[in-house]
């Protein structure tokens, strides 16, 4: 299967006990970078609550649209939505350096192809003692995700972070196709 479909019906992984087990608590603050369907923006909005905020982050309009019109479904007024191209240096430009609890890449990691901008905009939008959240496709052969050449092992995304000062700060409780890894700065 050369092309990857996603179906929000489909739940891979948990999004709210990966963020839970991140440490995402009410008020804080948290950026997803490639947001997508806003799978993951959607259970941060509800753990942050009202005094938290998401900033949902894509380059695709239609996308963030999806995104503003669910948020306003489930009444949720903490999810801002941001268009940002990832591949572009301070490509999140609208969310102040040093502000954000956690930072999530969520199956985007392997679509970037400046992976060190990508890693390099998480670094300044997090608090000093904020997390990266990186949850990718692994290496596991199956009929879902994207072809096996097209993924970031693990391995590549912890030189990644400590090019950019993260260090590692455990795994995440992912499904059995993704490995979940977490950094601190």
């Amino acid at each position: 299967m050369d092309n990857f479909v996603f179906d929000p019906t489909l739940k891979f992984a948990d999004p709210e006990k990966i963020l839970f087990a991140a440490g995402l608590a009410k008020g804080q603050i948290l950026a997803d970078l490639g947001a997508g369907s806003g799978f993951y923006s959607m259970a941060a909005g509800k753990i942050v609550g009202d005094a938290g905020q998401i900033y949902a982050v894509d380059i695709l309009e239609t996308a963030l649209d999806h995104i503003a019109a669910e948020a306003r479904l489930k009444g949720l007024r903490n999810v801002k939505t941001v268009r940002a191209d990832l591949e572009q240096s301070n490509s999140c430009g609208d969310v102040p350096s040093g502000t954000v609890d956690a930072v999530l890449f969520s199956n985007i990691t392997h679509q970037v192809k400046n992976q060190t901008n990508l890693f390099a905009e998480a670094y300044r939008l997090l608090k000093t003692g904020g997390k990266l959240l990186v949850v990718d496709w692994n290496d596991t052969p199956g009929l879902i995700g994207p072809p096996a050449n097209q993924r970031i092992t693990a391995n590549d995304v912890n030189k990644l972070a400590a090019g950019t000062n993260l260090k590692p700060a455990g795994q995440l409780p992912v499904d059995i196709y993704h490995y979940g890894l977490m950094y601190i700065k």
